[in-house]
C-alpha cells in the first residue's frame, strides 16, 4: 500500500526549515515533488537510507539530504527500514498497535445472592414458630376453641400464625426464583400476618405463657418488612 505525506527536504548540515515536498513511497519507489514538479526519484534497493531521531539521511546520486516527513512510521513500513531509532520504533510500534482490536475482558459473572430469600423464609419460620407455641397441643387447642375458652390468650389466632408462616416459606421461594410477583406475594403475606397480629394482641390479655410465641411473631413480621424495604429480590430470570 503506497504511502503519500507531506515533508521537508534540505542538504544534510544545511540550516533553516528545508523546502515543502510532496512525499511519494509504493515499496520500491520513493519519489519527491514540490509544487507538483517531480524534483527525486529512486528506487528503493538502489539509495542508502538511515533513519535518524527525527527523519531520514538519504544518499542518492553522490548526495546526501535529510528528509522529515508528517509520516514517518509510515514510510519507513513502506520502505523497509528496519534499523529504526527508538523513536520511530515506537511510532512504527503505535501504528500497527492501531490496527489490533482492543482485547475486551470478559464481564464479570455476577453472583446472584439469595440472602434476602433466606432471611424471609427465616421471618415465616419465626412466625410458624409462635403460632405452634400458642397453639401448643392442636387437639387441646380445638378443643378450648370449641368451649369459648383461649379468647384472650390469642389461642383463637394460632392457626393464622401458622398460615402466615408457611405463606412466607413460601413466598421465600418464589423470591430466590425471583419470579416477577415475588415482591407483591411478600407484602401480601406479611400485611395479612400483621392484620392477625393486631387483633390478637387488642383481644389478648397479659399472659406470660404467651410472650415468647408473640415475640417470635413479630421478630418474623420485622425481618419481612426488612426484607421487603432492603428490595433484595434480584431481576427476574
Amino acid at each position: 500500500m503506497a504511502v503519500e505525506t507531506q515533508g521537508t527536504v534540505q542538504m544534510r548540515g544545511e540550516a533553516g526549515r528545508g523546502v515543502r515536498v510532496e512525499v511519494l513511497a509504493d515499496g520500491a519507489r520513493l519519489s519527491l515533488l514540490h509544487d507538483d514538479e517531480l524534483i527525486g526519484e529512486w528506487e528503493v534497493g538502489a539509495i542508502g537510507i538511515q533513519s535518524l531521531q527525527d527523519g531520514f539521511a538519504i544518499r542518492a546520486e553522490g548526495e546526501e539530504f535529510v528528509l522529515k516527513t508528517d509520516d514517518d512510521a509510515g514510510l519507513a513500513l513502506e520502505i523497509g527500514i528496519i534499523a529504526a531509532s527508538p523513536r520511530l520504533a515506537r511510532k512504527v510500534a503505535a501504528s500497527q498497535n492501531q490496527d489490533v482490536p482492543l482485547r475486551t475482558d470478559p464481564e464479570p459473572v455476577v453472583i446472584k445472592s439469595n440472602l434476602g430469600a433466606i432471611a424471609f423464609a427465616l421471618g415465616g419460620v419465626m412466625a410458624l414458630a409462635g403460632g405452634v407455641l400458642l397453639g401448643g397441643d392442636p387437639t387441646q387447642a380445638a378443643v378450648g376453641v370449641s368451649a369459648g375458652q383461649g379468647s384472650g390468650s390469642g389461642l383463637n389466632f394460632w392457626f393464622a400464625f401458622v398460615v402466615g408462616g408457611l405463606l412466607m416459606v413460601g413466598t421465600a421461594l418464589a423470591i430466590a426464583r425471583r419470579t416477577k410477583w415475588s415482591r407483591t406475594a411478600a407484602i401480601i403475606a406479611v400485611s395479612a400476618l400483621a392484620v392477625a397480629f393486631g387483633l390478637a394482641a387488642r383481644n389478648a390479655t397479659p399472659d406470660a405463657d404467651h410472650l415468647l410465641a408473640y415475640g417470635f411473631i413479630a421478630g418474623g413480621m420485622v425481618v419481612g418488612v426488612a426484607v421487603i424495604a432492603a428490595g433484595s429480590f434480584g431481576e427476574p430470570d
